[in-house]
């Protein structure tokens, strides 16, 4: 078999079916597609039970809650395929998702790790396609150095099942995936990117990211810290300023709600081909200083939340 898919589900039965139809409807058919029930107080789990009597690749699994983390890990411990993915039962694949990525793998043997691109909240007036393009990296750490913090997911990319070996998700953790990417690249596998394929991402007002707006960005710049003390990454190297400014900007929105300042300061270059916001936010940190910026930030923030209100 050449590809396990991991589909945790937890009170999802009003976007299970069409999680399952867009993988289903995959041109590409080589796979299992595990439904891993995490202790679901909704009808997720019968209707689980119910898609699985109609096509012989399903598997449902009914475990006690354990989370997110949990679930995945379950997963990953019943998969029997060559190369192991996961979709969150809220979002869901594109059409010929699977077979433009499995035939890039099958062509390249070397690859360890695909990554494919992301429509991020579709329908919404803040839509967004990410595509990191056709590249390749002989080793993670490029990567990123190279694309940075910003998608250290685990829904838009295709592992071989082997890196699972010696690594889990961490189970009562926010953030999970960049914990998870962290240790999967301190393996320095083979990485690649393709612009084929779409992974698409719908936003969960009950989700981890949806409920830090507005609140507590420290537990988003905590594992960030984390994952690249766990690599030895100094990003005081011109190498790791992406890496850095991707920090900085969530180090802004932890000051914004909290007051607190995790991150060390130091420059960076301006070499990256920013746009007009970073680049703003570059000379920010530079001239002004990170203490400096965080407060700038904050009295920007609340003279642009003053002037919104008084437009009401």
């Amino acid at each position: 078999m050449k590809l396990s898919i991991i589909v945790p589900v937890y009170n999802t039965e009003k976007t299970l079916e069409r999680c399952v139809d867009s993988i289903l409807r995959q041109d590409f058919t080589d796979f299992e597609l595990l439904l891993v029930d995490d202790g679901s107080t909704d009808g997720s789990g019968l209707l689980a039970d119910k898609t699985a009597l109609n096509d012989a690749r399903l598997g449902v699994f009914h475990k006690a809650n354990g989370g997110l983390s949990d679930a995945r890990n379950y997963g990953i411990e019943r998969a029997r395929g060559e190369y192991v993915t996961f979709v969150d039962s809220d979002d869901e694949l594109a059409p010929g998702t699977l077979a433009q990525v499995m035939a890039t793998i099958d062509a390249h043997k070397e690859y360890d790790i695909l990554e494919y691109p992301v429509t991020e909240r579709p329908g919404r007036p803040d839509e967004h396609i990410f595509n990191p393009g056709d590249n390749e990296y002989a080793d993670a750490y490029d990567w990123l150095a190279c694309q940075g913090l910003t998608h250290c997911w685990a829904c838009n990319k295709v592992f071989r099942r082997q890196i699972f070996d010696d690594v889990r998700f961490p189970k009562g953790r926010k953030f999970e995936d960049m914990l998870t990417m962290g240790r999967i690249i301190s393996k320095r596998p083979f990485m690649a990117t393709t612009a084929c394929g779409m992974y698409i991402y719908h936003w969960n007002d009950n989700g981890i990211t949806a409920t830090l707006h507005g609140h507590d960005f420290t537990p988003l710049l905590e594992a960030q810290l984390e994952t690249v003390k766990s690599l030895g990454i100094d990003t005081r190297e011109r190498r790791w300023h992406k890496v850095y400014m991707d920090m900085f900007d969530i180090q802004l929105h932890t000051y914004l709600t909290t007051g607190r300042i995790l991150l060390d300061r130091h420059r960076v270059a301006f070499s990256k081909p920013y746009n007009a916001k970073n680049i703003a936010k570059v000379f920010a940190n530079n001239v002004l200083g990170l203490k400096a910026a965080c407060r700038l930030f904050k009295t920007m923030k609340s003279i642009s939340n003053n002037a919104r209100l008084a437009g009401k």
